[in-house]
């Protein structure tokens, strides 16, 4: 019996977040269907091309092992981690931190035109110090930083899901 009443609703539960038109939050849907992404970057332990990696295969996104076999690729060129001063406290000591995670990337189809040229996508945050707590404010600043990296992706995703897609170039004359 309460095998049976699972099984419903589970199918109710289904048909539910199907119907409201939920999906898996992540892969950019105006990229032609079957369309491949190849995603490159000028550094080779880059954690960010990485995540985004993981982010677009787990959210059905098909993506390219090879340059050649891509309809597109996204190009990140630079990822930096700032940390700067922003205010100190009576003794000449900082007790104000902005923290900064940038990442420039581009976009081109599988004809080298681009799509989106040297785009910069930017997250910032501010973090309290005290010197006193110095163990705790270092955790705090890491877990921030994790945070600002999921936050930087996100960006970047919506970024390419904005991007003006047109149909495909053929090599056929005859083709409208």
């Amino acid at each position: 019996m309460k095998t049976k009443m699972l099984r419903t609703l589970t199918i109710i539960l289904a048909v539910t977040i199907s119907a409201c038109g939920w999906h898996l939050r992540g892969a950019p849907k105006n990229f032609p269907p079957g369309s491949k992404l190849y995603i490159t970057t000028e550094d080779p332990r880059s954690e960010l091309a990485e995540s985004i990696t993981r982010l677009l295969q787990t959210s059905g996104l098909p993506l390219a092992e090879d340059p050649l076999d891509a309809d597109f690729t996204l190009t990140i060129h630079s990822e930096t981690e700032k940390k700067r001063t922003v205010s100190v406290d009576a003794k000449g000591r900082a007790s104000e931190y902005e923290l900064i995670t940038s990442a420039e990337y581009s976009v081109q189809d599988k004809t080298g035109r681009d799509l989106l040229t040297q785009a910069k996508a930017d997250v910032y945050r501010t973090l309290e110090w005290d010197d006193a707590e110095v163990v705790s404010k270092g955790e705090e600043e890491r877990l921030q930083r994790e945070e600002m990296r999921r936050e930087l992706i996100s960006r970047i995703i919506d970024r390419l899901r904005r991007i003006e897609i047109s149909t495909p170039v053929t090599d056929d004359p005859a083709s409208p």
